[in-house]
Order: C-alpha cells, then structure tokens, then sequence
C-alpha cells in the first residue's frame, strides 16, 4: 500500500491537520495516513510537551471514523531523541510490503537539511509538499542540492491544500485563557481536554 506519514507533536491535534492530511490521502493516491506523533522531538524541551499518551489519545480520537487514518506510537519504542529517519527507517523494517511517503509543508524544506541523517531519510522515502502562504516553495532540485544528493534520487510530489490558519500553540493559549475552542479541534478532543484539564494555567 501506499502510506503516507504525518508526524508531529499534535499537541493538540486540530482541524488543519486532519484537512492536510485527508487532502494529501486523496490527492496524492494513498491508501492509508498514518499520524505518528513524536515522542521526544530534538528542537523542543520535554517538560513543555504534553504525555505523549494524552498526545496519542487525542489524535486517536481525532481520527475515529476515517478508517483510511491510523495512529502509530512507535517513536515511544525508539530510543530518543525522536529523529524522523531512524523512525521511517524503522517502520520500513517492520512494513516492508509498504511504500511510505513523507508529508511536510513547504516551511520545513529549508529544515530538512538540518534534519538529522537527510540523505538517509530521503534514500528512504519520498516527499508530500504542502505549499504554505508567503513561503518560498522550493524545487527538488534546490533540496537536493543543499542536502548534496543527485536530484534524480529526489522523489517529491506537491499537493494543494485549503490551509486553515490554525497552530496548536494558540489552541493551548486559549484554554490558559478559558476561552473556546469549539470548532478548532474535533469535539472529542475539546472534551478529553476539558475532562483532563490540560493547558490550564
């Protein structure tokens, strides 16, 4: 099959990631998206992050109905920090009958060749582009390039998406500040957060 993988800290996941993700399942020809939200992400200090169960559940909860989504916790598995090549690498072990895709926005491309291993991670996978407003796309040759790898190894595929202006950091200030955020997150993720009073100041 073919899979594409969504990674994140989807703390909390909302609206924009599921919209992204279902665009990208339809348009690129997947078969599944597989959510895998990062366990220790090397650029963010562990104690501001949400437990990575509380993480699961809600993108789990997010993605209840939509059988062609699924949540995978391996980071959890990996030893940390959570570098998304040695998580791909490990997810092509276990699924080898699988074809595995990487959806980023057009934001992270720059980042890329800062990423821990990217010439491994591109030997292992190929790109689902997200363009972002007022950020420069770049081509697959101008990636390739910069990580120092021939761009006929490249395989990046981009896709157009109705972006919302949504970001998970304004969703956790705005519980802090005991305003709503019914319609910014599915309604189950609006009551796991109320029951567990997360993001409250």
């Amino acid at each position: 099959m073919q899979i594409g993988l969504f990674g994140g800290t989807f703390d909390p996941i909302h609206h924009g990631h599921l919209l992204l993700a279902e665009r990208c399942r339809g348009d690129a020809g997947l078969d599944e998206v597989w959510f895998f939200p990062s366990y220790q992400p090397p650029h963010k200090q562990v104690p501001s992050i949400t437990r990575f169960e509380h993480r699961c559940e809600m993108v789990t909860l997010a993605t209840t109905g939509q059988p062609a989504f699924r949540v995978e916790a391996i980071e959890k598995e990996l030893p940390p920090p959570s570098y998304t090549a040695n998580t791909i690498a490990e997810l092509r072990l276990r699924h080898p009958e699988h074809d595995f895709s990487l959806i980023v926005g057009a934001d992270c491309l720059p980042d890329i060749p800062k990423w821990h291993d990217p010439k491994r991670l591109l030997e292992l996978t190929s790109l689902i582009v997200v363009p972002r407003p007022g950020t420069p796309l770049w081509t697959a040759a101008e990636l390739a390039t910069a990580i120092g790898v021939s761009p006929t190894s490249l395989r990046m595929k981009i896709i157009v998406c109705p972006l919302m202006e949504l970001a998970s950091r304004d969703i956790r200030a705005r519980v802090a500040e005991g305003k709503t955020i019914r319609y910014l997150v599915p309604r189950a993720v609006e009551e796991f957060i109320r029951e567990r009073k997360m993001y409250s100041k």
